[in-house]
């Protein structure tokens, strides 16, 4: 049995250090534990099996030699003597022959004890291992020598003693005996049963191996393709296996993942589709005017000028605001961190505003701001820079796109671990599918008029990376004036969330 372990575990770890496929090593381990589990088993049914039968001779070898005593003494007080027992073979078996119904435990009719057949063997041949001797111990049936005999047993009568018994054991597949015995051929019938048996399990642990292997196989199998064609580039590939199982959530975070993918290609795609067109409106502009002024078209005045330092001033927006972007997603935005209070930076920063928002008659409503000013000073742990850079673009978009005549509101709110700045404008007002997308880069609420105000589309991303790069949050709500609310929460330093 150790050495049958011995080599299923060898073959397993040969398996394993082999080339494989996951179901050739599934079948095969199933196939092996099975065959382990059903050898062990058959191992251990044989060695019960023989020893429960030899247990069952010994039972029955005993009963018949007490009952064969009992029948040799009624015999010598009915005769007084041995006589008619000596060279009598036929009344010696009829004395050693049990008697119907005295016999303890029911004789098996098969194949190995068929009354005609083998009527000389019933009974586990007991009758032809017992040898009788007289009071001098001289045979009369049996062993020519008392001693010869490996149990004896004295025979008295009355006190006296009238004669010896003496038999040996049966033995259970005796390797010395060169002619099987009934005993033989109920164990060889036994085991040969098992054995069949043994091998229909092993068929179906087979056909079992094989289906489990398969089903388990087969799902990996979809992950591997899968993931095959996400390396080759297609992104739309998807696993769709479904279940509860850890193949099935794998298979799910497999799909989640080739469709993150599939959305950063197309994003990709775009990115460098609108970086394109974005890059080509003010070139085009600064071409054909530079043409026109080269071919004599043009003459090149100060308001020739103006068109095109404008122009280079909008790529150079557009090429820094790039820029900055690009170095966020790459990890190169270096922040330098330090105590700020940021309502003093807005609130110059607006003043710095007002005569542009005076052009278009917006009316600025800065009595949140200035009031929030009179307390003690809050401060976060900011980039000064950085939150110039983001309050400035809060404020030119809500100058460019709100209607002539409008309002502008900003209010400042303080809670227990963070301070709320909301930028609020008049009309008009923004979708809800639309403020979904507008964090997006390049996307523009009306890409014709947010082109002729200036805004690359670049500005609210841009916003939205320094805000989380400070822990912060940033939406966007509809205003109570009709138009579009920015909401700004900044965490504040950590000394005063302990307060």
């Amino acid at each position: 049995m150790g050495s049958a372990t011995g080599t299923l575990s060898f073959s397993w770890q040969r398996a394993q250090e082999s080339h494989l496929n996951l179901f050739a090593k599934l079948f095969l381990a199933i196939v092996l534990t099975n065959t382990a589990i059903i050898a062990i088993q058959l191992g251990l049914t044989a060695g019960s099996l023989t020893n429960d039968f030899a247990t069952l001779v010994q039972h029955s070898e005993q009963s018949h030699v007490e009952q064969t005593r009992a029948r040799l003494l009624a015999f010598y007080q009915r005769e007084g003597s041995w006589q008619k027992l000596r060279h009598n073979r036929l009344l010696w078996q009829q004395l050693m022959q049990p008697q119907p119904g005295q016999h303890s435990r029911p004789v098996r009719r098969d194949s190995a004890f068929n009354s005609q057949q083998h009527s000389e063997r019933r009974y586990f041949d007991t009758g032809k291992r017992i040898s009788l001797y007289d009071s001098n111990k001289q045979r009369i049936e049996g062993k020519p020598r008392l001693q010869s005999n490996r149990y004896q047993q004295a025979l008295e009568l009355d006190g006296e003693l009238i004669g010896w018994l003496g038999w040996d054991p049966a033995r259970v597949r005796d390797p010395g005996e060169t002619r099987q015995t009934s005993n033989d051929a109920f164990i060889s019938q036994q085991l040969t049963n098992y054995l069949w048996i043994a091998l229909s399990a092993l068929l179906l642990a087979l056909l079992m191996a094989w289906v489990i292997s398969k089903l388990l196989s087969k799902p990996i199998g979809r992950l591997m393709q899968c993931t095959d064609k996400l390396m080759q580039g297609d992104y739309s590939s998807r696993v769709g296996h479904s279940g509860r199982d850890e193949l099935g959530v794998l298979a799910g975070r497999v799909d989640q993942l080739a469709q993150i993918l599939e959305d950063n290609a197309k994003n990709r795609r775009q990115w460098m589709s609108d970086t394109s067109h974005e890059l080509r409106t003010p070139l085009t502009v600064l071409k054909t005017q530079l043409t026109a002024i080269e071919d004599g078209v043009f003459t090149m005045d100060a308001s020739k000028t103006a068109l095109l330092l404008s122009e280079v001033d909008n790529l150079s927006r557009l090429v820094d605001d790039l820029y900055q972007l690009t170095s966020a997603d790459v990890g190169n935005y270096r922040y330098t961190m330090t105590e700020v209070d940021p309502l003093p930076l807005l609130m110059q920063l607006i003043q710095g505003f007002e005569s542009k928002f005076s052009e278009r008659s917006i009316a600025l409503d800065l009595t949140s701001l200035t009031h929030a000013q009179t307390l003690t000073p809050r401060c976060i742990v900011a980039d000064s820079a950085r939150l110039h850079q983001l309050f400035s673009n809060l404020i030119e978009n809500a100058r460019r796109y709100t209607d002539e005549g409008g309002q502008l509101r900003v209010v400042i709110a303080h809670e227990t671990r963070r301070m709320i700045i909301r930028i609020e404008d008049s009309a008009p007002g923004v979708s809800e599918d639309e403020k979904a997308r507008l964090f997006e880069r390049f996307y523009r609420v009306e890409p014709s008029r947010s082109r002729s105000y200036g805004g690359s589309g670049l500005g609210l991303s841009l916003c939205k990376t320094i805000v989380e790069a400070h822990q912060g949050t940033i939406t966007l709500t509809d205003s109570s004036l009709g138009g579009l609310c920015v909401t700004v929460c900044l965490p504040y330093r950590q000394q005063e969330n302990a307060k």
